[in-house]
């Protein structure tokens, strides 16, 4: 795998077709991913400039337009591997790029770097349960919301409050895929 390729916040302005203002100011709030060289410069890389476009639908010059995938980005974060499978198979099939966590650490480092469209996340997990991975998150979704689907087993009438105070959605497990695909879309329109 070749490392990604860098771009200066000029390269960046132009890529996007903004000023070069812009750009600086959208690195400085967080919400352009950038770091600095040990002169102080910024640069963008490549990856996270093509999420950033896509993210606010922003076009992007020609170059740079064919490297973007199509595919709507689900992240799927739960403990149960067959879930994990046979959820993953299910979006697959529906045109989406799917990738999978089992814990709440994977998630952070997958947001990090798959940088979904979507998060589908199990409440109930060892270790760190939804909300408190939910609570870590935020700081991540700051400059780049995502919307965070909670899903569950419980009844609990006291839980699935809590859930929809946190989350931006609430899927009560088990769901059928329809319904899932569905919320899905509407999340993402």
């Amino acid at each position: 795998m070749s490392p990604p390729k860098y771009y200066t916040t000029f390269q960046a302005a132009k890529l996007l077709g903004v000023s070069l203002a812009t750009v600086v100011n959208w690195t400085r709030d967080g919400m352009l991913q950038a770091h600095r060289t040990p002169g102080g410069h910024r640069r963008i890389s490549e990856p996270d400039l093509i999420a950033f476009a896509r993210a606010y639908k922003i076009p992007l010059a020609d170059g740079l337009a064919d490297q973007v995938s199509t595919k709507r980005r689900v992240l799927i974060v739960d403990d149960d591997t067959d879930y994990l499978t046979i959820v993953k198979t299910v979006l697959e099939r529906n045109d989406f790029e799917v990738e999978t966590a089992r814990s709440g650490f994977g998630a952070g480092v997958a947001v990090e770097r798959f940088r979904p469209d979507v998060i589908l996340m199990d409440i109930r997990m060892p270790g760190m349960d939804g909300f408190e991975v939910m609570e870590k998150l935020e700081g991540m979704r700051a400059g780049r919301p995502v919307p965070v689907i909670g899903c569950s087993g419980t009844s609990d009438e006291a839980t699935r409050r809590r859930i929809e105070r946190v989350f931006d959605r609430f899927l009560p497990k088990p769901f059928d895929y329809g319904t899932l695909l569905s919320t899905l879309d509407e999340v993402l329109a």
